[in-house]
C-alpha cells in the first residue's frame, strides 16, 4: 500500500523539483525526504524519479502517480474545508475561480440572484482557465468557470487537469467587430472580417488572441496590431478613441457613445462552462450557484 503521508511528501517533492527544496517547505531534512521516496518507490515497485545534481524529473510512472496525489490532495482540502464549516454551523461557503467577463457579466448577477434565496459566504479568485482547473484540482476552489474555442466540448488536453471534475456547459459566445463611431462599417449590422484587414487592430492575449490569429491567418489576413490586451474594457475605450478596431466576446461588449459592435463573418466561438469538484456538483451551494449561472445564461441568450 501507498502511504498517504509519503503520496503527500511525493507531491511536495515533484512540483519543488528537488528532495533539498521539498525538505525546506515541510521542514524536514533532505535526507528524511529522501530516505522516505526511497520507501515510496520501493512499495511502488518502479522508479518513480530520475536523480540528477540538478534535482529530480518524474518518469511516466512518476507522472501518472502525481496525478493520483495532485486528486488526493485536493480531495484532502475538500475535506478539512467541509469539517470547518460543519465546526463552525455558518452559512454554506463557496470558492469560485473564474475569469473577468464571466466574473462581471455572468457570475456576479448569479450570486446576486443566488443570496436573495440563500446566504452564501462566497470567495472569488480571478484566473484563466488554466489557473482556475489547477485550483479546482489542489483544492481551493469549489467551481471554475472556464472558456474556450472550437469546440463545444472541452480541449482534449484539459482531462489530465480536470480529472473527474464535472463539465456543466453554460453558454456559446461569438466574437464581435468593435468599431468606432466613425468607421466606415459603423452603420452596418454585419461586416466581413477581409473589409478590416488594413484596420490596426487592438488585439487580445492568451486564448482570444491565438483564435483570432488562428480566424486570420485562414483568411490570408495579416492584421497590424496597434496594442494587446487582456482587459475588454480597455479595448474598448482605445476603439472609442480611434485607435483601432478589437475584436470582443459578445458578453463583454459594451457599446458606448463613441463605439458599434457588429456581426463578423467568419468569426470564432468561445464557450464557456462551469466545472465543479469531484462529489460537489450534489452540494447545496454549488447546486444553487449552477441554478443561478444557468438561469442568467438564459437571460444572456435571450438578450
Amino acid at each position: 500500500m501507498i502511504e498517504a503521508h509519503r503520496l503527500a511528501l511525493f507531491r511536495e517533492v515533484a512540483h519543488r523539483g528537488s528532495f533539498a527544496q521539498a525538505a525546506q517547505a515541510l521542514r524536514l531534512t533532505p535526507s528524511a525526504v529522501s530516505q522516505q521516496m526511497a520507501a515510496l518507490e520501493r512499495a511502488a515497485r518502479t522508479r518513480l524519479f530520475e536523480r540528477s545534481t540538478r534535482g529530480v524529473t518524474l518518469t511516466v510512472a512518476g507522472r501518472a502517480l502525481l496525478r493520483t496525489a495532485d486528486a488526493v490532495h485536493g480531495e484532502l482540502h475538500r475535506a478539512e474545508r467541509a469539517l470547518a464549516r460543519l465546526r463552525e454551523e455558518g452559512p454554506p461557503s463557496l470558492t469560485v475561480a473564474t475569469f473577468s467577463s464571466a466574473g462581471a457579466f455572468l457570475l456576479a448577477p448569479a450570486l446576486a440572484a443566488l443570496n436573495q434565496d440563500l446566504h452564501v459566504d462566497t470567495t472569488v479568485i480571478e484566473s484563466e482557465p488554466a489557473q482556475a482547473l489547477a485550483a479546482l484540482m489542489d483544492g481551493s476552489a469549489d467551481v471554475a468557470l472556464v472558456y474556450h474555442f472550437n469546440s463545444e466540448q472541452p480541449p482534449a488536453g484539459w482531462d489530465h487537469v480536470a480529472g473527474r471534475c464535472e463539465y456543466h456547459p453554460l453558454l456559446r459566445d461569438e466574437l464581435r467587430l468593435v468599431v468606432p463611431i466613425g468607421h466606415a462599417l459603423a452603420r452596418r449590422s454585419t461586416a466581413r472580417l477581409d473589409a478590416v484587414a488594413d484596420d490596426p487592430w487592438i488585439h487580445g492575449w492568451d486564448l482570444p488572441g491565438n483564435a483570432l490569429d488562428a480566424l486570420a491567418s485562414a483568411q490570408g489576413l495579416r492584421p497590424k496590431v496597434v496594442c494587446r490586451s487582456s482587459d475588454f474594457r480597455f479595448m474598448q475605450a482605445l476603439v472609442a478613441a480611434g485607435v483601432g478596431i478589437a475584436f470582443i466576446p459578445a458578453l463583454a461588449v459594451e457599446e458606448g457613445e463613441g463605439t458599434r459592435a457588429l456581426t463578423v463573418v467568419p468569426t470564432a466561438k468561445r464557450y464557456i462552462g462551469a466545472y465543479t469538484a469531484p462529489g460537489t456538483a450534489a452540494n447545496l451551494a454549488t447546486r444553487a450557484l449552477l441554478t443561478a449561472l444557468k438561469e442568467r445564461t438564459a437571460v444572456l441568450r435571450d438578450r
